[in-house]
Parts: C-alpha cells; sequence; structure tokens
C-alpha cells in the first residue's frame, strides 16, 4: 500500500494541475492566434482582382465611430483635403543642427537622450530617435524616420518622408503630411488636412485610440485597439457686434 501512495499523490497533483489550468485555456488560445487580429474578409470583388483594393474609397462623417479601415482612400470627416504640397527648394528652410550630447545613429540618424524641441522652417535630413518627448514646430521637413520613447507633436505644415513611431501619443497638426506608417502605443490625434501615405505607397496607421478631426486623408490601413472615432467639429461661437458692446 505505501508503494502505490506516491502514484496516487502524483495522480492526485496532475488532477489538480488541470482542473487550475483549464480556466485559463480561453486566455491562452486567444493569445496564441488573437481573433481580433484578423483582418477583415475583402469583398468578392477585391479578392478576383486584389489590385481593385487600392482604388476603393472610404468615407466616414464625423460622429463615426471604427475600429478597422482599409482602403485606397480613406476620408475622415467632411470636407476636401489640399492636394499635396512639395516642400519649395526656395523656401527658407534652416538645416537642422544636433543637439550637444547627440551621437550617431544608424547611417543618417541621430540619437538623442533627452527630450528635443525643433524650431519651425527646419530642415532635417536624417532619421531622429529620441528618448523622451518630441516637439516639432511646423512648419518643417523631416526626411528620415521619428522615433521617440514619449510623446510625438507635429507642429501645423510639418512633412516627414519617413515613418513616425512613438510609446506615447502622438498629434499631427493641421496640414501635416506623412509619408510613411504611423504607429502610436497611445492616443493619436489627427487634425484638419493630414495626409498619411499616397495612392502609390498605402501604409498602416495604428493607434491605441485614434481620434480625428477631418477631413483626414489616409492611403492604407487604420487600426484602433480600443476605439477610432471622427470628431464633431466643436459650433462656433457668433462674435459679438460692436452695437451689442456695452459702453
Amino acid at each position: 500500500m505505501t508503494e502505490l501512495t506516491p502514484l496516487w499523490s502524483l495522480l492526485l497533483l496532475l488532477t489538480c494541475a488541470v482542473l487550475l489550468a483549464l480556466p485559463f485555456y480561453p486566455a491562452w488560445s486567444e493569445w496564441r492566434r488573437p481573433r481580433d487580429q484578423q483582418t477583415w474578409p475583402l469583398p468578392p470583388q477585391l479578392l478576383q482582382d486584389p489590385e481593385a483594393a487600392t482604388h476603393t474609397s472610404v468615407r466616414l462623417a464625423p460622429g463615426a465611430q471604427f475600429e478597422r479601415l482599409q482602403a485606397g482612400h480613406i476620408v475622415l470627416g467632411t470636407g476636401t483635403v489640399p492636394a499635396s504640397a512639395s516642400v519649395v527648394p526656395g523656401e527658407a528652410l534652416h538645416r537642422w543642427q544636433p543637439p550637444p550630447g547627440a551621437r550617431p545613429w544608424g547611417v543618417r540618424g541621430w540619437h538623442i537622450g533627452h527630450a528635443l524641441d525643433i524650431a519651425q522652417a527646419e530642415h532635417v535630413p536624417h532619421s531622429l530617435v529620441v528618448r523622451g518627448p518630441l516637439q516639432v514646430h511646423g512648419p518643417a521637413w523631416i526626411e528620415g524616420d521619428i522615433k521617440t520613447r514619449d510623446q510625438l507633436r507635429l507642429g501645423p505644415g510639418c512633412r516627414v518622408q519617413g515613418n513616425l513611431f512613438s510609446d506615447g501619443d502622438i498629434r499631427l497638426g493641421p496640414g501635416c503630411r506623412v509619408s510613411g506608417l504611423v504607429m502610436a502605443e497611445g492616443r493619436l490625434q489627427l487634425a484638419p488636412g493630414v495626409v498619411i501615405g499616397s495612392p502609390q505607397q498605402p501604409v498602416s496607421v495604428c493607434a491605441d485610440v485614434i481620434e480625428a478631426e477631418g477631413p483626414v486623408l489616409i492611403h492604407g490601413s487604420v487600426h484602433a485597439r480600443i476605439r477610432g472615432e471622427v470628431l464633431t467639429p466643436a459650433p462656433v461661437s457668433p462674435t459679438s457686434s460692436p452695437k451689442d458692446t456695452p459702453t
């Protein structure tokens, strides 16, 4: 009888382990193959002609909410996005100089170990890795990628020819244009006139929360992991006329 005691103990231990692990099986299977990470099935006409997806258009009105979108032209909000404007060589853009303490990163990049503030009318012909918040006062022209450990803010009229990555929030000001990916671990705020990607180069836009104040134009796919919303423009309060001003 004593020889069977270890076997019974082992059997009891295995039974308890199985009973404890069973409630976690759904979470484990979801982690192994997330169902909410699956792409939306394309319509039959797009399956027959995959290139047709680049010619489709999606428009969402103010107040609309979304999670995933994919089309050649995604317009968030009402109105018309102005035509793309390239940076004219004759514009008064000053070549940006790395701050003290910056060190080379990659082939044409700089690593900055603190917060960074870039003045307006700057031309940055490099990629930037910033271990802190980054503020770019527009207009500005950035030829490379940007990666920040904190929030990233681009002022009005900024043009980025690379990708944007942030471990925090990203705010794109009015008229900003980004040629590459836009990935934020937090909130992504898009101001009117923002254009991301191009018909020739569709890209991906992803963040936990995406808030767009239209019109915003995106070429490619959009994924709001928690919530996406097209904001309703705030009503403009009428200005008081001189005769209404008390004397």
